[in-house]
């Protein structure tokens, strides 16, 4: 799916390392994903209409203790686009964030030139905060980026000990 969208890819997103899109280069983007989910730090998602891949979602940067936040980032396959893909998975994995995660917020940037992705995380119920300058280089120039956040419900931090927040482990597919 990265490969078929490489452009889509390289247009949003930062500049990737060379080899990147290759086979081996995608065995190691899985790998960090598994790394960084058995860590605590993310939680990660393949998006599947009718059980066809049509993208990845993914709450990245968690954090515990007092702030219980992560960032929401997604993909959608172009051949999914238009149809609600993205909201549907972007719904479902708030729900995830503030359920079985147990996250307080989440954040998500989009340029302003990807109004699509404005819209879902709207219609997903995320409200715009502002405008970040700079936020992201992407394609040889620093990108502002449009600040999303959607705040959950208002339930104390699972803690482990006085300092020590629960992790809980990597979860399966969230399917559209």
């Amino acid at each position: 799916m990265m490969v078929r969208n490489r452009a889509d890819v390289e247009r949003v997103g930062p500049a990737n390392a060379d080899g990147f899109f290759t086979e081996a280069g995608m065995t190691r983007r899985i790998d960090e994903v598994i790394d960084e989910s058995a860590r605590g730090l993310r939680r990660h998602w393949t998006i599947r209409v009718d059980g066809v891949l049509a993208g990845d979602i993914a709450l990245s940067h968690i954090q515990r203790g007092p702030l219980q936040n992560a960032n929401l980032g997604y993909m959608v396959d172009a051949a999914f686009r238009g149809r609600g893909v993205a909201t549907a998975a972007v719904r479902l994995a708030a729900e995830h964030a503030f359920g079985e995660v147990g996250l307080h917020r989440l954040e998500a940037g989009a340029m302003p030139s990807n109004v699509a992705s404005q819209r879902v995380l709207e219609k997903a119920g995320f409200t715009r905060v502002g405008t970040t300058r700079g936020l992201l280089f992407i394609a040889g120039r620093w990108e502002d980026h449009i600040l999303y956040e959607l705040v959950g419900p208002d339930t104390p931090p699972a803690m482990t000990s006085a300092s020590e927040p629960a992790v809980t482990s990597p979860s399966g597919d969230v399917s559209g």
